[in-house]
């Protein structure tokens, strides 16, 4: 049995189009002010790594877990919201270790 290529036509604008679409919008991308905001998270919270999703969600995982299989990620619409989150899960980490410290 022989295959013969074929031509798959996309419905999709190609790269280029939507590189100059983006060259041509007013609108800058906030894409190094974000990235800042993230790396002041991470020097907050040392331990986690924080990231921006597709949907614009702001998200935090541990980079090396507390105990085995235990990674925690937590989440916020905003940066202020993650920041919020994170002083949550690591009083609530303290805690448990100052409840096994007595």
């Amino acid at each position: 049995m022989t295959l013969e290529p074929v031509e798959v036509r996309s419905l999709l604008p190609s790269g280029g189009e939507i590189l100059a679409e983006a060259a041509a919008s007013d609108v800058a991308p906030q894409r190094d002010e974000n990235d800042e905001i993230a790396m002041q998270i991470e020097r907050a919270y040392p331990g986690y790594h924080v990231w921006i999703s597709d949907a614009g969600w702001w998200y935090a995982t541990r980079t090396h877990p507390r105990a085995r299989g235990q990674s925690p990620t937590v989440h916020g619409p905003g940066p202020g919201e993650l920041s919020t989150a994170l002083a949550e899960e690591e009083a609530v980490t303290l805690g448990r270790a100052m409840d096994g410290a007595w």
